[in-house]
Parts: C-alpha cells; structure tokens; sequence
C-alpha cells in the first residue's frame, strides 16, 4: 500500500508507472544493473533501459559510466530541492502567460482594464502592440531605455503603419528615427505623468497608444515597473487626434 501511494505521488511530479517502479526499486537496493531491475521489478527489459535514460537525462538517477553499467538514485535532498526551484519558475511562467492571455486574446468588451505586474509580461504586451497594431501607434515616452531596447520592433512597425511619439525635450527626440513631436504644456502634464498616477507617485516611463483603441500605460512602483492595460479605451481616440493635432513636430 505504501509504495502504491508513493507511485501515485512521483506520478504527480510527472513519472510514468515504469519510472516509478525503477526509482523506488533503486532507492531500496541503492545500485543495480538493468538486468537486475529487470528482474526485480518484472519490467520489460527494453522498457527497462529507456526507463533509465529517462530518469538519467531528469536527474532522478545517475549511472556509474563503466561496463557493466549500474545506476544509483541521485542525491533525494538536492533532487527535491531542485524540483522546488524548477516548480516556482515553471508557475510563474505560466502565471505570467496567463496573465498575457488574459490581457490580449480574450473577446473584445469595452474597456477592459488590466494590471500587469511583472517585466516579462509587460515586455509581451510592448511586442504584441507593436507587431499587431494595423493603423497606427502613438508613443509617449521620454525614456531613452525605450526606444534603444524596442528598437528593431520599432523599426518593423515604421514599415508597417504610421508611428509617433511624442516627448517633452529635443535631447531625446534626436536619437528617435521616425516622427517626434514635442508636447505641449497640457501633454506634459496630463500624460507624461497622467494625475492619478502623479497622485500616487508613480513615474511613468512610456504610453502606448495602438490603432486608437488600446493603451498601455508603464509606470514604476517601489522601484518595480508595472503596467495597466486597457482595450477598447473609449478616451483613446480623442486623446491621439487632440494629442497628434497640438504638437510640434521636430525635424529628423
């Protein structure tokens, strides 16, 4: 009954019926050979060595090298301990892509708003506006970390559809190869830090505004980026053409 209940659980982490049998065989007996695990454990013997491969090459076993081969279970604190680290990182990929869905291939409602918290998820959505956007996209940022770290998706963008910005200093718009508009008063104080995020002292670090419709607004937080998504902004049609309609624009 208790080795039953300690298959299911290694069937838990991922191992077949096989894998879990040789394991635990290995654990008890601490070396043997395939044929001997063969014997013991009434396996295949052809099942038997892809058994062992695949525990080897997931760190599970390790083998002596020599002929005749015999494997030993490797080290079960590290083991366990690797299996932790490799289980965080595993969830938060998966929180961070869940996240993403969320934000970017969910039906249409009128504006959806969502919050994102981690860099790779933000990353993402800079990529997915970037290389999706059909019309246009309206950026405004004063952060040259922006454009030289997105510079090749800006530049296929260029190619593609119409891309501005928008910055509040002549320094940075020099190092921006497409169109750059400086912002006037109102701009630099509405939307290079908007008031709610100004009210909870959250620097903004870039707006994207794509097609129209769908605004991503970076900002920091204790020192930590964050980000709040929206699609189908109802704002963001008249922002862009009031935004696009007083600026100067500079020459490149």
């Amino acid at each position: 009954m208790f080795e039953e209940n300690m298959i299911v659980q290694l069937k838990g982490i991922g191992m077949s019926e096989y894998e879990s049998k040789v394991y635990l065989t290995l654990i008890c007996i601490n070396s043997a050979s395939p044929r001997e695990l063969h014997e013991t454990t009434n396996i295949p013997r052809g099942r038997v060595y892809e058994t062992l491969t695949t525990l080897e090459k997931k760190g599970f076993i390790i083998s002596n090298r020599q002929s005749p081969v015999r494997y030993r279970v490797a080290d079960i604190p590290h083991t366990v301990e690797r299996l932790k680290r490799e289980a965080v990182i595993r969830y938060d990929t998966l929180g961070m892509a869940l996240e993403t869905f969320a934000a970017l291939a969910c039906t249409d409602q009128l504006g959806q708003t969502y919050t994102i918290q981690s860099e790779w998820g933000i990353e993402n959505h800079i990529r997915f506006l970037l290389k999706t956007a059909k019309n246009e996209l309206l950026i405004i940022s004063d952060d040259p970390a922006f454009y030289q770290y997105f510079a090749e998706e800006l530049s296929q963008a260029v190619k593609r559809v119409s891309v501005n910005s928008v910055v509040s200093n002549k320094k940075t718009a020099k190092k921006i190869p497409f169109p750059c508009y400086l912002a006037d008063k109102d701009t630099k104080e509405s939307l290079f830090q908007p008031p709610i995020l100004r009210k909870m002292s959250l620097p903004t670090k870039v707006i994207i505004y794509a097609d129209r419709k769908e605004v991503l607004a970076v900002y920091v937080r204790e020192g930590k980026k964050e980000a709040v998504f929206t699609r189908n902004n109802i704002y963001a049609d008249f922002i862009t053409r009031t935004v696009m309609k007083n600026q100067v624009r500079l020459s490149q």
